[in-house]
């Protein structure tokens, strides 16, 4: 224990032990003043000419701080200055025996009262007053001191030395007496203060024991209104069962269902198979694996009720106490009625697809029946320059007919396999100009691209290829065209056309050109937001280089020769 909280006990035993005996020391001190007053008009009334009558009197200054003594114990204000007020009082009287004793003489009537008074003085001291013993001590050793410097002051003890030791023995042993009752009285309260105190700590530790415990009782009755009243706001069919699959708690929305049903209400403490008989296997090994696991799981469950088939989606919670899985809590939400939603979804999403692939099929026909019918055209015309108009018409409309054959037979109605379907563009155009002695060769990565994406890119294709077949090669000269598609960086993907004829007068400018085949280039390249570089080759022959932005899928690389 520390200095400072040894202190405060020490304080804290102090006024426990004055304020527990202020009754004792009230009753003590008035019936002290009405025996010295009683005696006092005995003494008046039936000896009046007594010689010690006058000087007995004189000890009556005792009763004024006797009766003060009782007068502040009724005073509120003063209840927490006792303590010095009593020693202010005992040390006083120090003084009025001092003064008695210097102003008397061993040869005047009562003097032998003198000694008996300040022994009465000293043991009322020890007795009445509740101080602590070393105070006590103090003040009857100050006392004691006063007795003794008045007998030297008035020489009593040279006039008869053998009556001034008796005296002082009586005065001492008074002292002695008085010292050894305040020693064990307070020894005493001291073991009934520790006691008192530390059943008052345990009492109030009690107190604030069952005050928590109160306090946890309400917290965790509110706490499963709470819970019971938010599980019945709950929609939801909600049930617990323990490990004896016995249920714990059923909410009101299953409770009205086994109502209208016709199952038994009150099913807490029934086992699950009892009220559903029909429960499958697996239902019952999903709890089990909870209750070994403590993990969620989450499942779909068919209910048959009567005429009403539910389909409902099933979450199993464990719920633990100390560490341990000691009940499962089964949430069965009904999804009936989103269940038919996402079956009409789903429905209406094949319809869909079966309708778009239909329509590109059919756009892919219609764009074959133009083809056709320009070749007719191409038939019935002599005119040259119709027929290489009508004829680069043909190519640009077959590679975006070529688009919509790609669409309806993929399984992805919005997204193109740009490899396959330039592979294939390249194949028409060759057979196309099937005459010439040329060479093509492909080298293309695999990705998939919008539509968006796709048709700019094939008929730039087609442009660059039909120019390439025919201006790169004049008089039937034999060469080789190459495609290339790859990742030039990570978001970045690039269209290489290239080929070993001529090339490009040193005077060309990709930009100046004012042909429709480079205006559509350049329209397309735009359109994209990629960029496009032209350059002859060292060599000979001419490059183009297209950087667009497109999702390149790695899973194969299609090369041809």
């Amino acid at each position: 224990m520390g200095n400072r909280s040894k202190e405060g006990l020490n304080k804290e035993f102090r006024d426990y032990y004055l304020n527990s005996s202020l009754p004792r020391m009230r009753l003590g001190l008035l019936l002290t003043c009405v025996l010295f007053l009683v005696f006092a008009l005995i003494n008046h009334f039936l000896f009046p000419d007594a010689p010690g009558q006058v000087y007995f009197l004189r000890f009556g200054i005792i009763v004024p701080f006797m009766l003060i003594s009782v007068l502040v114990m009724y005073i509120k204000a003063l209840r927490n200055h006792l303590h010095f007020i009593y020693i202010v009082l005992n040390f006083l009287i120090c003084i009025v025996i001092f003064l008695i004793g210097a102003t008397s003489s061993i040869g005047q009537n009562g003097y032998e009262y003198y000694f008996a008074w300040v022994m009465l003085v000293i043991i009322g001291l020890f007795i009445f007053y509740r101080l602590q013993f070393r105070t006590l001590l103090i003040i009857g050793g100050l006392q004691l001191l006063a007795y003794l410097l008045a007998t030297l002051v008035n020489g009593n003890y040279l006039a008869n030395p053998s009556l001034y030791i008796n005296n002082l023995f009586f005065v001492v042993s008074m002292f002695s007496l008085g010292f050894f009752m305040t020693y064990i009285i307070e020894k005493l309260n001291w073991k009934n203060f520790l006691h008192q105190k530390a059943v008052s700590d345990n009492y109030k530790k009690l107190v604030l024991e069952m005050k928590e415990r109160k306090d946890v009782e309400a917290a965790l009755l509110q706490s499963e209104h709470l819970y019971q009243n938010t599980l019945n706001s709950i929609p939801d069919w909600i049930y617990v069962i323990d490990e004896e699959f016995r249920f714990v708690m059923f909410n009101s929305s299953l409770q009205e269902e086994h109502a209208r049903q016709g199952y038994p209400v009150n099913c807490v403490g029934k086992k699950i198979h009892q009220i559903y008989p029909f429960i499958s296997s697996e239902t019952l090994e999903e709890l089990k694996l909870v209750f070994r696991t403590g993990e969620i799981h989450l499942g779909e469950q068919k209910v048959d009720l009567g005429k009403k088939t539910i389909y409902g989606e099933t979450r199993k919670v464990p719920i633990f106490k100390d560490k341990r899985v000691i009940q499962v809590m089964t949430i069965l939400r009904d999804r009936s009625k989103e269940k038919e939603v996402e079956e009409l979804k789903l429905k209406n999403a094949e319809q869909k697809e079966i309708m778009l692939r239909e329509i590109h099929h059919r756009v892919k026909n219609n764009l074959a029946i133009v083809i056709s019918l320009i070749n007719l055209q191409i038939q019935n015309n002599s005119d040259p320059d119709l027929l290489r108009i009508m004829k680069d018409i043909e190519l640009r409309i077959r590679s975006m007919a070529l688009i919509h054959e790609h669409l309806y037979k993929t399984e992805s109605l919005d997204r193109i396999p740009l490899a396959d379907y330039l592979q294939s563009l390249a194949t028409i155009i060759m057979g196309t100009f099937s005459g010439k002695h040329l060479h093509l060769t492909t080298h293309l990565e695999a990705t998939e691209v919008s539509i968006e994406t796709a048709l700019p890119l094939g008929l730039i294709t087609n442009e660059l290829l039909t120019n390439a077949f025919k201006y790169a090669f004049p008089d039937q000269k034999e060469g080789e065209i190459q495609i290339i598609l790859c990742r030039a960086e990570k978001d970045q993907y690039c269209l290489k056309v290239t080929d070993n004829g001529i090339g490009l007068p040193g005077d060309f400018s990709f930009h100046t050109q004012t042909t429709l085949g480079m205006f559509i280039i350049r329209l397309l390249v735009e359109q994209l937001e990629g960029s496009i570089e032209v350059k002859n080759c060292e060599n000979g022959g001419t490059s183009f280089i297209i950087h667009f932005h497109g999702q390149i899928d790695e899973r194969s690389t299609i090369s041809t020769n």
